[in-house]
């Protein structure tokens, strides 16, 4: 059994309201996870300012003696600041309500990130334009400040996890707007990972608070430099890793850093939402892979899970709007016991969610239980064939392209399956019988999605009807999903097998130009009707499945081929 098992919280707008946040308190306590993890970058950059860099000469025993020094500096240099005081006593209130639940409370964040008025106590952290990362100011000050302010202010945290090195953060040695000085350029990465990391330890060890560190990361060459970097750090330093390497791709083998970060505990992060796999508007039970994923954990001495319910990309949205809570279930579930039967997620899940008629029989009730796991465990293989190609991520975090050159990027470059499996080199390559393979992958995902719709619309065999029709949209939306990325598909190969082999050249002894003029005329019908499902004008549906999407998609093409 994994002892941390956490729930986090991706989205901003779920992160500060509190209803949202007490709900799924209530689903960690029903379901005993004991963490909760509120993920923003630069969200501790909302309670801390920190009072050092704005003029304060001592830290005080309270967050206020801290304010009261540098509340006139806060209205001439950043006013916006002054919001700190009020977002850190609701997230001191959040932990509070957890500590009474008994879960833990943790953010999450990326660095390096600071506020701009970091310049007036410093103005030559500004190199060329830019910020310099390699400047030894960040690691042996301002970390450490922030750090010991973060827990003046909120002392019931129970630690920070944080990645640095991602582009995701305001700066890093690896940040393509780097200043690119001598130091900058000369500084190993794996000392900038090292000393970023001793630079906020201090603190964190004074407070007796747990320093989580992510090894959020894109290129094999770079994963190995981070675990270099860890033989060098204090052992208590917990190392969290995505199940899968760089980020959340159901295809991908298991992260090559689990298990093998030498004395450090580790936790793994497994996203039950679906950024990769459709955001739960097109159903995908990831029951299967979360027990397979979670074992290879357990025996690789992990001992603890975060799974990500959210995704900051799209707003207002989390497995608990979708179908995808049955993962959340899942992993709550398996968590705790790895032989738990998969049926008896699906039972938990429906009974704690009262989707079940209250009048059903001991026969009628196993009917449904057989029926509706039968009916799910066949979404995910759908997904797979849908959105990504031979394995490779073929989508853009789930949504469909929009330019020709984005899939290529995105597969090849971005989200590489090659650089993990080296055999994966030529999934792109444009031959005919690649090209055959890529269509029949996607036409079978269709096949499969008529297959479980007409399978979960014959009947409804003892759901709530209110939320069997809830349910059967997400079905719909599957054909739909289905149809967009095949579509999509065709007129991408045949575009890129025109500019490879030229204007001239046959496929299936038909003119290229022929094909490709059928498939964007097949792409142009199906953008045409997506407004008629009413369904489809409903947020975030209309999101993944935008026509305006298809439209530049298709404009890029013609821009690019003269047909």
């Amino acid at each position: 059994m994994f002892s941390i098992r956490a729930l986090e919280v991706h989205d901003p707008s779920i992160i500060w309201n509190l209803e949202e946040i007490r709900k799924r308190l209530k689903f960690m306590v029903k379901n005993d996870m004991n963490t909760l993890v509120l993920h923003e970058p630069g969200i501790e950059d909302k309670i801390v300012f920190p009072g050092k860099f704005l003029g304060a000469q001592k830290e005080g025993s309270s967050f206020f003696e801290i304010y009261k020094q540098i509340d006139r500096n806060i209205y001439n240099y950043a006013l916006r600041e002054n919001l700190n005081l009020t977002r850190r006593d609701y997230l001191k209130h959040i932990i509070e309500e957890a500590a009474e639940a008994g879960i833990e409370v943790y953010i999450e964040n990326k660095e390096l990130w600071f506020s701009d008025f970091i310049m007036k106590y410093k103005p030559d952290l500004v190199k060329n334009g830019v910020f310099c990362p390699s400047d030894p100011f960040w690691w042996e000050e301002f970390l450490p400040v922030k750090y010991r302010e973060l827990f003046i202010a909120l002392p019931g945290l129970a630690g920070v996890v944080t990645s640095f090195g991602t582009g995701e953060s305001r700066l890093a040695i690896s940040n393509m707007f780097t200043c690119n000085c001598e130091r900058c350029r000369s500084l190993d990465p794996v000392v900038w990972y090292k000393n970023i990391a001793l630079g906020m330890y201090k603190p964190f060890k004074e407070a007796g608070k747990k320093l989580i560190i992510r090894d959020f990361i894109y290129k094999k060459n770079e994963l190995e430099k981070f675990a270099k970097a860890l033989d060098e750090l204090p052992d208590e330093i917990i190392i969290s890793s995505k199940n899968t390497p760089h980020d959340f791709y159901p295809t991908f083998p298991n992260n090559p850093l689990i298990g093998h970060v030498g004395r450090h505990p580790q936790w793994i992060e497994y996203d039950v939402n679906g950024q990769f796999y459709g955001w739960g508007l097109a159903p995908s039970s990831m029951l299967k892979d979360l027990r397979r994923r979670l074992k290879y954990a357990l025996d690789h001495k992990v001992t603890g899970f975060i799974a990500r319910t959210d995704w900051e990309g799209v707003q207002d949205h989390s497995c608990f709007d979708t179908p995808n809570l049955l993962n959340l279930y899942g992993i709550a579930v398996l968590g705790k016991n790895l032989e738990v039967e998969i049926r008896d997620i699906y039972y938990k899940w429906l009974d704690e969610e009262r989707m079940l008629r209250e009048d059903l029989s001991s026969k009628e009730l196993k009917q449904c239980l057989d029926w509706i796991s039968e009916v799910f465990e066949e979404t995910w293989p759908i997904i797979e064939k849908t959105i990504y190609i031979k394995g490779a991520v073929f989508s853009n975090d789930s949504a469909v392209h929009i330019s020709l050159d984005q899939p290529t990027f995105i597969a090849e470059t971005h989200h590489s399956l090659k650089d993990w499996i080296p055999e994966k080199e030529n999934i792109f390559e444009m031959s005919e019988n690649n090209i055959v393979e890529i269509i029949k992958e996607k036409e079978e995902a269709i096949e499969l999605a008529h297959k479980v719709y007409n399978k979960f619309k014959e009947g409804n065999k003892g759901l709530k009807e209110d939320l069997y029709q809830k349910l059967l949209k997400h079905f719909k939306f599957l054909l739909l999903y289905t149809k967009a990325f095949y579509l999509i598909s065709k007129a991408y190969v045949f575009a890129k097998y025109l500019l490879e082999k030229g204007e001239e050249s046959k496929l299936w002894n038909k003119p290229i130009k022929t094909l490709l003029k059928e498939a964007i005329k097949d792409l142009n019908e199906y953008c045409s009707q997506l407004l008629s499902y009413s369904f489809l004008r409903e947020y975030p549906m209309k999101v993944l499945l935008n026509p305006e999407r298809f439209e530049c998609f298709l404009k890029d093409i013609e821009e690019k081929i003269k047909l």
